[in-house]
C-alpha cells in the first residue's frame, strides 16, 4: 500500500538524478524505504513518542517493533477495550505518510 502513494527517495534518486540520495527527515542516510518509515533517527523518535503516549494513555506497553507500528500485527489477544490500539497505530501511519517530504512530524496532533 504504501509503496505505490509514496516513493523512496532511494528510488527517486534513480528517476531523478539531480536529488540529493540523503533521507529528508534526518539528511544523514540513504532515504532507503524501509530508512525511511523505521530506521530514521526522526522517525525512530516518532514511533517512540507514540510508545510513550499509547502507554499514558493506555497502560499497555507495545514493543517498539516494525511489525507492530507499520504493519498494525499486535502480539497475543487485545481484550475489547484495547482493540482501538490499532486504530490509533493507522491514524500514526497516516500522520507520517502526510508528512513524508516534511523534516518535521508531530504526535501531538495524531492523539488529540
Amino acid at each position: 500500500m504504501f509503496c505505490r502513494w509514496h516513493l523512496a527517495l532511494a528510488r527517486l534518486v534513480k528517476m531523478y538524478p539531480t536529488l540529493k540520495p540523503e533521507c529528508w527527515k534526518c539528511k544523514q542516510k540513504k532515504g532507503t524505504f524501509f530508512h525511511m518509515w523505521w530506521q530514521c533517527i526522526e522517525v525512530k523518535k516518532y514511533w517512540k513518542k507514540i510508545q510513550r503516549r499509547l502507554f499514558e494513555i493506555t497502560k499497555y506497553k507495545l514493543k517498539l517493533e516494525p511489525e507492530t507500528f507499520l504493519l498494525g500485527m499486535i502480539k497475543g489477544n487485545l481484550s475489547k477495550d484495547k482493540r482501538y490500539l490499532v486504530h490509533i497505530l493507522t491514524v500514526a501511519r497516516i500522520t507520517l505518510a502526510q508528512n513524508w517530504k516534511s523534516d518535521k512530524i508531530s504526535p501531538d496532533e495524531v492523539l488529540i
